[in-house]
């Protein structure tokens, strides 16, 4: 890469332009040869020759790209190559709009001398505080590519935990499709030729008959898509007031964790999450206080979150990190007893890693009972909705082959 520069020499104003792989590499070089920088630039060239591609849609970062972002950046790092031509590579080799977009802009930031760690700071939708964090721990400590392949297991982890959450959820999502499509059908076409006979009939129809009746006219009906605007709006209200309202998301999250198999399921989910963080951060030299910090706030739940921040405040005060975990009655004594054991051995970091490997394969057994457990339940259910439809339906039919039989 070309840089621009201008200085001092031998008490003379001198400038010129100058090859190297970065910024710091130039500064470097220039004073090998005896000139005080006074001011460099990357060749403003280079720097502009790309173009900003402006999709009609706005496409999204998923995580699985970040995560090929990371890997190749770790690998083109720690292979020796520099932060700017490993970002221009990177640049010039995104598929996704938004992420190349992402990615100049970083270049640019890099070559203005910004460190990598504050230009990701710009897009915290796509770089959380734990990847900001890590990074700043890497470029702290000189071993940035060591610390962008502890971001890759972070996300892989993340992706994994999503896939398992998507693949749990695949086969009752289906089945409460295709039963709401059949129900919906039954609703519209075939209960409306039923009410035909049974009036013609002159029978006097049962409760259960009467009722599918009612909620096949209002299937029918323009109340329908009055009612269903209508919950839509009263689901968007009620998401907006509970972001507002720190008091109500903290109950839910609390009574969240106490429900049957998912409670389990996103407990171990916390567990695995929280550890492994800390762990990484630890490990970077990140002192306990402030690991606990960027670890709360890697948590979506607010109930944990605001158990951690007590543990943080105790930690502060000087108080054993197991002891303050304990206290909250929000941690499972394995994870209270594991810290403990790393807190009098003084491997604090071995045990979190242990920790997160465990939650992890609790996670995975809480999603495999989750979706044996949920499979049957919805097709009992779905079983008794359309058998209890068929039934009412068929009632009159045989009260009167009853009344034909008996005259």
């Amino acid at each position: 890469m070309k840089f621009i520069w201008k200085g001092l020499k031998s008490n003379a104003f001198v400038s010129g332009t100058l090859e190297a792989p970065s910024k710091e590499e130039a500064i470097f070089s220039l004073k090998n040869d005896g000139v005080i920088v006074t001011e460099i630039n990357a060749n403003s060239l280079e720097i502009k020759d790309f173009k900003e591609k402006k999709p009609f849609f706005k496409s999204k970062v998923k995580d699985a790209e970040l995560l090929l972002f990371t890997r190749k950046l770790s690998t083109m790092i720690s292979a020796g190559l520099a932060l700017v031509p490993a970002l221009t590579m990177l640049r010039n080799q995104s598929e996704n709009d938004a992420l190349t977009v992402i990615i100049n802009d970083l270049l640019n930031q890099v070559n203005a001398g910004i460190p990598l760690s504050k230009s990701l700071e710009k897009y915290p939708d796509l770089f959380d505080v734990v990847y900001i964090n890590l990074v700043k721990a890497g470029e702290a400590s000189g071993g940035l590519d060591t610390f962008l392949k502890r971001i890759s297991t972070n996300l892989e982890k993340k992706i994994k935990i999503i896939r398992a959450l998507k693949s749990a959820m695949m086969y009752p999502t289906i089945l409460l499709s295709v039963a709401t499509i059949v129900v919906g059908v039954m609703m519209i076409f075939v209960v409306p030729t039923f009410v035909e006979i049974f009036a013609n009939a002159g029978v006097a129809l049962p409760g259960p008959t009467k009722l599918v009746m009612a909620i096949s006219n209002f299937f029918r009906s323009r109340y329908l898509p009055i009612s269903v605007v209508i919950i839509y709006m009263g689901f968007f209200f009620f998401k907006k007031s509970l972001k507002n309202n720190l008091a109500l998301r903290k109950k839910i999250d609390k009574q969240t964790l106490k429900l049957p198999v998912m409670g389990k399921l996103i407990e171990n989910s916390i567990m695995a999450r929280f550890s492994m963080v800390l762990s990484n951060l630890i490990s970077g030299g990140v002192n306990l206080v402030e690991s606990m910090e960027i670890a709360k706030n890697s948590i979506p739940n607010e109930h944990i979150r605001e158990s951690l921040d007590k543990v943080k405040r105790d930690i502060f005060s000087g108080r054993p990190f197991a002891n303050s975990l304990r206290e909250t009655k929000s941690f499972p004594e394995t994870l209270c007893g594991f810290v403990e054991v790393g807190e009098e051995t003084g491997k604090l970091n071995d045990m979190l890693n242990t920790i997160s490997l465990f939650y992890e394969e609790e996670f995975d057994v809480s999603v495999e009972n989750f979706s044996q457990l949920l499979e049957p339940i919805m097709i009992v259910f779905l079983g008794v909705v359309i058998g209890f439809i068929l039934v009412a339906m068929y009632m009159p039919i045989f009260k009167m082959g009853g009344a034909v039989a008996g005259a």
